[in-house]
């Protein structure tokens, strides 16, 4: 996986991290924490268990068959997944949300209880699990809170919880219960403040759960349809019991004992109780969905009468229509799409993420999807896997559309320098060579006129014409030196080097080992890599020393231009390396620029030797 990916929060049933990661320190770790986890369990059992038994035996609630398997199932269950998630994914918080949910659960049901000390502590903890729970359901998956809202939003329900705890303890009980046993601090009747206190906190609690419920819903509207898959078991019961959770309250004509354990916190319980269940649900659907769609992808991936399908598949396998592949070209370091294009790949910042597919160790494509799917990293992980060979293939095609999509711009690009040229040499012969024969012929002409009238007169005008031929004849060289220089064509390549060498502004070092001469092309390829590279160094390099070295072997000429400058060239904002890439692609080459910002600048080119 790239590094965006696993920068982002795995979900918990994503796989437990390997207990060789990190040596002997992280092995005593886990174990440490599976022996803490073994304990919260054995006390959430016994918690579960003094539940069951104070709603069986109270004189004040109602119905406490239905209550006493409520007050078991609804915290065991919370424990229990919240336990395994966080044995399974201890650096993601929702493991402990989850725990935290079914203990303050367990601990509202001494509320149940006939003795007057349990039964306050009961009621002054009962405002506490809805407030975890609204911190586990808008911290799922990650079990982190990502906005600055959410967060003041969870603040809210806790402040909510510690204010109901603060008006019970201060003797608030408007729980109009005859069977009740007495709150500690209630003496004839609750002080204004701390009934003022009740009322308050039960309406923002209220607040606070319906505001998270929308929150919710708005969350899941605009999730993508791959990322809902991971959340909807979890979510959709989460907001359903925070919709139902203000019933009582709201329809039991006042808060009351009979009210906190009566039909009406059905509902609102039973929801809550989904919201382990569907994280379940959500871990093994998840398990299965992998192993379908990645049977699936290799079913379709298997049909070799349809080439180019691996980007559908995929984008079908991981339920993301907006799946892109960008195929890696190692001779080019760079990504292609499947059209043989220039692809850049998302950054660090962006809404998409980056996933590399390797085959034989060897990078072959990446994989740009949406963001949520890193929810599901093994599916990601176990899709491209099985997709590496098909992404072999297209890569191959992609490259040779790359192949010829350069060749296509190198065409174009010779023609414009063609026309360039053109232009360039007929503009010099005009304002040059042109301009001067044209004076010489005016001369010419007059002299001819006084050669028997005024001899001398006509020998000055021969003379002027000879010098205007002779200065008409330095720029044709001139300009013939610009098309080609004479000393490659007369010599050889080694000489022209040398040449080019000692008319460089700064020590040039050349080495050149390719002994006969080489093809015109060939020769004329590797004279001006040195010669645009020479001129690079002069213009932009700040280099003290360069050096030239060209080697050749039986299949190939590789010439290589190093210098000790600053650095930081960039190949892609020059006509003059473009032009040199245009050159050496003709002759089925190719050129490297590594320009490391303060190391010097080396320029490699590498074609075959023509033989």
């Amino acid at each position: 996986m790239s590094a965006q990916l696993s920068a982002l929060p795995d979900p918990l049933w994503a796989g437990r991290p390997s207990a060789g990661e990190g040596g002997g320190s992280h092995a005593s770790a886990v174990t440490g924490l599976r022996r803490a986890l073994r304990a919260l369990g054995v006390a959430a059992l016994a918690g579960s268990a003094l539940g069951a038994l104070l709603v069986l035996r109270s004189r004040h609630v109602p119905e406490p068959d239905v209550n006493a398997a409520l007050a078991v199932v609804l915290g065991a269950s919370f424990v229990a997944a919240g336990l395994a998630a966080w044995e399974r994914r201890p650096d993601n918080r929702t493991g402990a949300l989850l725990t935290l949910v079914g203990f303050a659960w367990l601990a509202s049901t001494l509320a149940a209880s006939n003795y007057s000390l349990s039964f306050t502590l009961g009621v002054a903890a009962a405002g506490a699990w809805p407030a975890a729970l609204v911190h586990t359901l808008l911290a799922f998956p990650g079990g982190r809170l990502s906005r600055p809202s959410v967060r003041g939003l969870v603040m809210a329900g806790y402040g909510m919880a510690l204010l109901h705890a603060g008006s019970v303890l201060l003797g608030a009980g408007p729980y109009r219960c005859q069977r009740c046993p007495s709150l500690l601090a209630e003496d004839g009747g609750p002080a204004a403040s701390a009934q003022t206190l009740w009322v308050v906190d039960r309406v923002g609690m209220a607040v606070v759960v319906l505001v998270a419920a929308g929150v919710l819903v708005h969350r899941l509207r605009k999730t993508s349809f791959a990322h809902r898959r991971g959340l909807d078991t979890v979510l959709v019961p989460g907001i359903a019991a925070l919709v139902l959770l203000p019933l009582p309250a709201l329809f039991a004509g006042g808060p009351g004992v009979a009210a906190d354990w009566g039909p009406l916190t059905w509902p609102g319980r039973a929801g809550a109780l989904l919201v382990p269940i569907g994280f379940v649900v959500g871990a093994l659907r998840g398990r299965f969905f992998r192993a379908t769609a990645v049977a699936e992808l290799v079913d379709r991936l298997s049909d070799p009468s349809r080439p180019g399908l691996a980007g559908l598949a995929l984008a079908r396998a991981l339920g993301d229509p907006s799946l892109s592949l960008a195929y890696w070209l190692p001779d080019e370091r760079r990504y292609v799409d499947n059209d043989g294009r220039p692809v850049e790949l998302p950054g660090p910042e962006s809404e998409r993420v980056v996933t590399d597919v390797e085959r034989e160790g060897r990078p072959v494509a990446a994989i740009v999807h949406d963001a949520s799917l890193c929810a599901e990293p093994d599916l990601v992980r176990q899709a491209g896997a099985a997709a590496a060979m098909a992404l072999e293939n297209e890569r191959l095609q992609a490259a040779l559309r790359a192949r010829v999509e350069d060749l296509r711009d190198s065409r174009a690009r010779m023609v414009r320098a063609a026309d360039g040229e053109r232009r360039r040499l007929e503009r010099n012969l005009h304002d040059g060579a042109q301009q001067r024969l044209v004076a010489t012929s005016l001369r010419l002409r007059l002299a001819m006129g006084k050669v028997r009238e005024d001899p001398e007169t006509s020998a000055g005008m021969l003379d002027e014409a000879f010098e205007e031929l002779q200065l008409a004849i330095e720029d044709l060289r001139e300009l013939a030196r610009g098309i080609h220089p004479a000393v490659l064509s007369d010599r050889g390549l080694r000489p022209a080097l040398a040449t080019l060498a000692a008319r460089a502004s700064i020590p040039v070092e050349v080495q050149s080992d390719v002994g006969e001469r080489l093809d015109a092309p060939v020769e004329a390829a590797a004279y001006y890599v040195v010669a645009e590279a020479l001129t690079n160094v002069a213009k932009y390099a700040q280099a003290t020393h360069a050096s030239v070295r060209v080697d050749r072997d039986e299949r190939r000429i590789v010439v290589e231009v190093t210098d000790d400058g600053v650095g930081g060239a960039d190949p892609a904002h020059g006509s003059g390396l473009r032009g040199l890439w245009d050159r050496v692609g003709a002759l089925d080459g190719r050129i490297e620029v590594v320009s490391p910002p303060g190391e010097g600048t080396r320029v490699r080119a590498e074609f075959p030797s023509g033989e």
